[in-house]
C-alpha cells in the first residue's frame, strides 16, 4: 500500500482530474452529457474529502455517502463540515442519474442544474485542497 502521503495526493489528482470531466462535459451545453457531468462534479467531491480525511488519519468505508464523509470530517473540522453540509446534496449524483438500475432521478438534469453541481462541487475540491495544502 501506498504511504500517506502518496495516497493524499493520488486522491486529490483524482479529484482534480473528474472535476476537469465535470466541467468540460458541462460546457458542450448538451443534454446527453449532464448526467455524466453531476457524476463526475460528485466523484470529485467525494474524492477530495477522502484526500482530505486521509491526511488526518481518519479511516473511511467505499462509500459514495457525502453524508458520512462530512460525519468523519467533523471530527477533526467541525466548522468545515458545517460548511461542507450544501455538498450532502451530492450523494444523490453518484448513482441516480448514472445507473439505470437504481433509483429514478429525482428531477430531470437542466445545464442550470448542472452548472450549480459543478460549481458547488469545484468549492467543495478548492476548500478541502487549501486546508492541506496539496
Amino acid at each position: 500500500m501506498a504511504d500517506q502521503g502518496r495516497m493524499i495526493k493520488m486522491w486529490f489528482e483524482k479529484s482534480a482530474n473528474d472535476l476537469k470531466a465535470a466541467n468540460l462535459l458541462a460546457k458542450q451545453n448538451s443534454e446527453d452529457f449532464l448526467g455524466s457531468s453531476v457524476f463526475h462534479a460528485q466523484q470529485a467531491a467525494e474524492k477530495a474529502m477522502k484526500g482530505f480525511l486521509t491526511f488526518h488519519n481518519i479511516r473511511f468505508t467505499k462509500t459514495h455517502n457525502i453524508a458520512l464523509l462530512v460525519s468523519l470530517i467533523s471530527e477533526v473540522d467541525p466548522q468545515l463540515a458545517t460548511e461542507l453540509k450544501p455538498a450532502i446534496i451530492l450523494t444523490e449524483f453518484a448513482v441516480a442519474y448514472r445507473y439505470p438500475e437504481e433509483k429514478e432521478p429525482p428531477e430531470p438534469l437542466t445545464q442550470k442544474s448542472c452548472e450549480k453541481v459543478n460549481i458547488l462541487a469545484n468549492w467543495v475540491c478548492a476548500e478541502l485542497r487549501s486546508r492541506i495544502l496539496v
